[in-house]
């Protein structure tokens, strides 16, 4: 196997030979998987450090609402009704609603930047809560990045027992019964006044989440208002 130094010197060997346009050439057609991912590690790092020094204070409630043209993002009238009711002084931070994900993870989603933006947000602790259709939040509840909303750790999610949506994990470590991962939310604001999801829409809740107190006050912000 050749060393990091050896591979660098024969590349540059081979690239002296070509022209420039060659080179381009070259270097994205062999190159080009590695040059997507840099730039997106690049640009999600950018924007994570972005969030954190340009808002004020910290995040109160962050939220991904996917596959919908629906008005839930910043200013509409769903934001600021759920501003209002939670109380949120966004002098002291920010809420983040973002409506602007277009991905289906129970499908194709290889190369879909949303869908990397998505568990990006998951995976770092970032997100709070993600919304879609019941067969994507399934097939992301089966990798494990949504929270189990059975444990006995969480009395608080057991008010929704009725609207739970269960995967079964890919990991059997995990589990090899089916866990509760999303709560169906027929009837409340979301898919009744604001007709976000025409066929049902699901919550989940990040696994990782470190402001599980606020993702019970947007659930009681949804139910509160149920139709």
């Amino acid at each position: 196997m050749r060393s990091l130094k050896q591979w660098y010197q024969d590349e540059r060997e081979k690239l002296a030979e070509y022209s420039l346009y060659d080179r381009l050439r070259y270097v994205w057609q062999y190159y080009k998987l590695w040059i997507i991912g840099i730039a997106f590690a690049v640009s999600f790092c950018t924007y994570v450090i972005w969030t954190y020094v340009s808002v004020p204070g910290e995040i109160h409630f962050y939220g991904i609402f996917s596959n919908t043209y629906a008005q839930l993002g910043q200013g509409s009238a769903f934001y600021r009704q759920f501003v209002d009711y939670a109380g949120y002084d966004l002098s002291e931070g920010i809420v983040e609603l973002d409506a602007s994900n277009y991905c289906k993870p129970s499908g194709r989603v290889t190369g879909n930047t949303y869908y990397e933006k998505l568990i990006s947000m998951l995976d770092g602790k970032v997100d709070d809560v993600w919304v879609a259709e019941a067969e994507d939040v399934i097939a992301v509840g089966e990798t494990g990045r949504l929270m189990d909303l059975g444990s006995e750790m969480r009395p608080g999610m057991q008010k929704y027992a009725d609207r739970f949506v269960y995967c079964t994990p890919l990991r059997e470590t995990y589990s090899t019964e089916p866990v509760p991962i999303g709560i169906d939310l027929s009837g409340t604001v979301l898919t009744g006044e604001y007709s976000a999801y025409p066929n049902g829409a699901v919550l989940g809740v990040n696994a990782y989440t470190e402001r599980l107190d606020q993702v019970y006050v947007f659930l009681e912000f949804l139910f509160q208002y149920q139709q």
